[in-house]
């Protein structure tokens, strides 16, 4: 299995039956994205994780492409397509089950975190993917969540680190209760050089000294997961 950001919340997951994209919003970079792709995972309706010009482009041009993603932005979705590409949208919610490009993917969670009171609350899909069944490694994408799942071990955690919702400490905290072996930082597309620096030596301390190791992942280069994992 093999992984590559494309910036902030932007993940590529592939293996050789298939490559998924999740959450490309519009923090991150695109450019050649929906090439090669087998679907489109996405977490939550926010422009930052669905960029929804870019993702109604490339079902537009590719009559294959399948989208996953929780119900009002599906809805949103259908609704700028003709009919026959508006089929390969589909709805998802915690606790569904299902394998494309090759992946296993199980959904979690339900809801968005708390930005503040008077802020409505979103839908929001957390996805683990791999099955330890078959030989593959279990990575789990949040989205803008702090759920746990239970009754399955994570080998890597996509840890979203800075957010309008969250603090350094529930990240530590969260990444902690995962007990995963990889702690990789997404959802970092606000922070400066200093703020990536700073975040990465303390979250980096906090993994080392929970037995675990974070890891940085660089934009565009295609990383084995096995590897991160054996480092």
């Amino acid at each position: 299995m093999r992984i590559k950001t494309r910036g902030h919340s932007c993940i590529e997951l592939s293996t050789i039956d298939g490559s998924l994209l999740l959450d490309p919003g519009v923090f991150s970079d695109l450019t050649g994205a929906f090439e090669g792709k087998s679907a489109v995972l996405i977490t939550h309706e926010h422009v930052d994780h669905a960029d929804e010009n870019a993702i109604v482009q490339a079902l537009g041009a590719n009559s294959v492409l399948e989208v996953y993603a929780p119900a009002a932005l599906a809805r949103s979705l259908r609704e700028q397509l003709p009919s026959a590409a508006a089929s390969q949208v589909h709805t998802v919610c915690a606790g569904a089950d299902f394998v494309v490009g090759g992946i296993k993917v199980r959904t979690v969670g339900g809801t968005h975190a708390t930005i503040h009171q008077s802020i409505d609350l979103v839908a929001n899909v957390g996805y683990l993917l791999g099955d330890h069944a078959v030989g593959q490694p279990v990575v789990y994408h949040p989205g803008d969540s702090y759920h746990v799942p239970v009754d399955v071990r994570v080998d890597v955690l996509l840890l979203p680190v800075m957010a309008p919702w969250a603090k350094m400490s529930e990240a530590a905290d969260f990444a902690v209760s995962v007990k995963a072996g990889c702690w990789t930082p997404i959802h970092d597309g606000l922070l400066n050089e200093r703020g990536v620096s700073l975040f990465d030596r303390q979250l980096g301390a906090i993994a080392e000294g929970d037995g675990s190791r974070f890891e940085r992942l660089q934009p565009g280069v295609e990383n084995k997961v096995e590897e991160l994992l054996a480092r």
